[in-house]
């Protein structure tokens, strides 16, 4: 079976992780400020706060920045449904944008007329990696504060700079199925002073000097996430060469086949995940179990938020998005894949679709 995702995890990996067991210290700790400092300095943010999870990252991105009852967050319909379930759980509502047809992204005008008297925040996502038009966006929504959905897009970079770096905050994560994983885990980026201290307060049960300033959760990392997290980020060009050369693959045998998707110019993707879109007639869950039948694990791309049973009764018409996320299949893609396995899931894809 050529599995859809795996996570890349070797001898470096279990060497430091043993030796955060050996230590004693197991949670947030020296290793964690290392990975804040590392993946910081990667991105030219002044601050790295690591979290447990890419969607801990967003709630506490969102409240830290006071958006609450009242106030209304621009949110892309294409996606995983953290940043609006993260909106939501801050008790703001969510004004859903439609995606652009090629790049699966937010345009900067699509959120420029999305925006009312009552937007407080846009959260602009780079999906599978693809980055988002930052400049344009930027001049589109003028002060408004951007919080940067970048979970999918380390080592991704705009025309202007890396993924990551946009907005006030920008959001990271670990998960497996992410280019650097740390089991779960996640990180908020800033350049604001002031924001950071509130983010490293609310990880933290609301403490701030050994007092319990404000009420809050625990969202801290683990020094066993920050120790695979530091050892993964040594290879971290290795992995991201080789995710673009599976990639150029890919689009070299679909591109006349299938709609993939598009990067903007002078932009580059890390591909956290390769999809295409099936033409008109063919059932995904049917093509999913034939290729599995075949030995490929294939699934859904993404989802139209708005159309999920935690927005039920969202009367929101958002046909991009839609589309994408009925005709959507994500395939095989991860640094261990051969040319070979490729080339495999390419034939067995257009057989099933001739078939």
């Amino acid at each position: 079976m050529i599995h859809l995702a795996k996570p890349w995890i070797g001898e470096d990996e279990r060497r430091a992780v043993a030796a955060v067991l050996e230590s004693g210290q197991l949670v947030q700790g020296a290793l964690v400020e290392r990975f804040e400092q590392a993946v910081a300095a990667l991105l030219g943010r002044r601050h790295g706060v690591a979290v447990s999870s890419g969607t801990s990252a967003l709630q506490l991105a969102l409240k830290a920045l006071q958006v609450g009852p009242g106030d209304e967050a621009l949110c892309p319909a294409l996606s995983w449904p953290s940043p609006a379930h993260a909106i939501r759980v801050a008790g703001a509502k969510v004004r859903f944008v439609d995606v652009d047809q090629g790049e699966w992204n937010s345009t900067a005008e699509a959120l420029r007329e999305a925006r009312s008297g009552s937007t407080k925040v846009a959260i602009v996502i780079d999906q599978f990696g693809n980055p988002a038009r930052a400049q344009a966006i930027r001049e589109a929504l003028g002060s408004l504060p951007i919080i940067e959905d970048a979970a999918c897009a380390l080592g991704s970079r705009f025309a202007s700079g890396p993924c990551g770096s946009l907005g006030v905050v920008s959001c990271l994560s670990f998960h497996p199925r992410k280019i650097l994983t740390t089991g779960e885990g996640g990180m908020c980026l800033t350049d604001d002073d002031d924001v950071a201290d509130k983010l490293r307060t609310l990880r933290n049960h609301g403490q701030l000097g050994g007092e319990f300033v404000v009420a809050a959760g625990n969202s801290r990392m683990t020094e066993i996430a920050a120790a695979l997290g530091l050892s993964q980020l040594q290879r971290l060009d290795e992995i991201l060469g080789r995710r673009r050369e599976l990639a150029a693959l890919y689009a070299k045998a679909l591109g006349g086949a299938l709609d993939i998707q598009t990067t903007p110019d002078g932009a580059e993707s890390n591909y956290q995940t390769f999809g295409a879109i099936l033409p008109q007639g063919f059932a995904r869950k049917s093509v999913c179990e034939e290729l599995h039948d075949r030995g490929v694990e294939a699934g859904v791309l993404s989802f139209a938020i708005h159309k999920l049973g935690s927005f039920a009764g969202s009367d929101a018409s958002l046909p991009i998005a839609e589309h994408i996320a009925t005709r959507g299949i994500a395939l095989p893609l991860y640094p261990q894949m051969r040319n070979a396995d490729v080339e495999e899931v390419v034939r067995a894809l257009l057989g099933v679709l001739d078939a």
